[in-house]
């Protein structure tokens, strides 16, 4: 496909309309598990953890990632309980959260779907080009925690 230069976008708004369609289908893969964005999140954390989390420092995780405030994630919370997904007492002074073991079958399953799902976009690309464009993306996201002061590696 050929693109007129001086019609072409600028890079950031091509970084973030193709963010913005591949998190549209990637929300649609969630939504084939009946899940959600924050829910996904939440999952993510825990399973990347590999052992239970303080409920303090999901929260912390929620909010820097998705500007969750403490109502929103205990909401979140409360659903993956209820969904058999995770356990946490919050009775507890030093409550913790884990993934149940449907928990962690329910995100393996939901995790290949939206790989899958997502990673259809990337198919035909010469991999050597995806490997350029990764590296530009994630210079570029370093640059831009950088300017905001914080850096935290994906």
């Amino acid at each position: 496909m050929t693109v007129n230069p001086e019609s072409r976008p600028s890079l950031g708004r091509a970084f973030g309309e193709t963010a913005r369609l591949i998190g549209k289908l990637h929300r649609r893969a969630l939504a084939d598990f009946d899940s959600d964005f924050p829910t996904w999140m939440l999952l993510t954390l825990l399973w990347e953890a590999g052992a239970p989390l303080p409920l303090d420092e999901v929260a912390k995780e929620l909010d820097r990632g998705l500007d969750l405030a403490e109502p929103d994630t205990m909401l979140v919370l409360e659903r993956a309980v209820a969904a058999g997904h995770i356990t946490y007492r919050p009775e507890n002074a030093s409550a913790e959260a884990e993934l149940t073991e449907a928990g962690t079958d329910h995100f393996t399953a939901l995790y290949a779907h939206a790989r899958k799902v997502t990673d259809a976009v990337f198919e035909g690309i010469d991999p050597a080009e995806l490997d350029t464009a990764l590296t530009v993306v994630l210079a570029a996201k370093d640059r831009a925690a950088a300017a905001l002061g914080r850096f935290r590696p994906l």
